[in-house]
């Protein structure tokens, strides 16, 4: 797929009333949630993002998925979420809150978790806190949006290029954080990821660049 320089051109069907598809992506406007299927790419050791794609850093990404960035993009624009894709020079990780939630199955159950309850905090020795994420939708740089070329969906350490960041106080620090292994599902387990968009009007920024 071509690289994109103008993802909210990506083409939307309404498959029922408020319900919409947009290629792998599921949005829905009144639970204001997007969902896309993902697998499990770790089960152990150190990470530094949460969701990518095959272009993405696999290598330290607890899910892998082959969903377009571009497509989860336009789906959370159509939220509400802010367009920050667009500005270039900024480094900051600022945007909007959200929660990410993990579903599967396991036998005839169904399981749904947040998605922090998959990450180890290995400072304070229990599952990453409630902090919430913040969807930055990454940026357009050169012509070029930069989580589709990269790969990077959800970031635990802070990534601007990505398209949604940890809002942990500590996220800075790329050397606490694993893969929750008491709570993750088996290798290669089919998963379906979903961003739930707290509150577009309001903005989320680091404390320290807040000051």
């Amino acid at each position: 797929m071509a690289l994109l320089a103008q993802p909210a051109n990506a083409p939307s069907k309404e498959i029922a009333p408020g319900i919409f598809q947009i290629g792998a992506v599921r949005l829905d406007k009144e639970k204001r949630t997007i969902q896309f299927p993902a697998a499990v790419n770790m089960t152990n050791g150190l990470v530094e993002y949460f969701v990518v794609t095959g272009t993405g850093k696999l290598h330290e990404s607890i899910l892998k998925t082959d969903t377009e960035p571009s497509q989860i993009h336009v789906a959370m624009l159509l939220l509400g979420a802010n367009d920050s894709s667009t500005n270039a020079r900024s480094t900051n990780v600022v945007g909007d809150k959200m929660s990410v939630e993990v579903s599967w199955k396991t036998g005839p159950t169904n399981k749904r978790v947040r998605a922090e309850n998959l990450v180890f905090d290995s400072k304070a020795k229990l599952p990453m806190s409630n902090e919430g994420w913040i969807y930055n939708g990454s940026k357009v740089i050169g012509g070029t949006f930069i989580a589709q070329r990269d790969g990077s969906i959800v970031s635990i350490i802070s990534d601007p290029l990505a398209l949604a960041n940890s809002a942990q106080a500590d996220r800075d620090n790329d050397e606490i954080w694993f893969v929750n292994t008491n709570s993750v599902p088996p290798l290669n387990a089919k998963v379906e990821v979903t961003f739930q968009l707290e509150s577009p009007e309001k903005k989320i920024k680091d404390a320290k660049n807040s000051k």
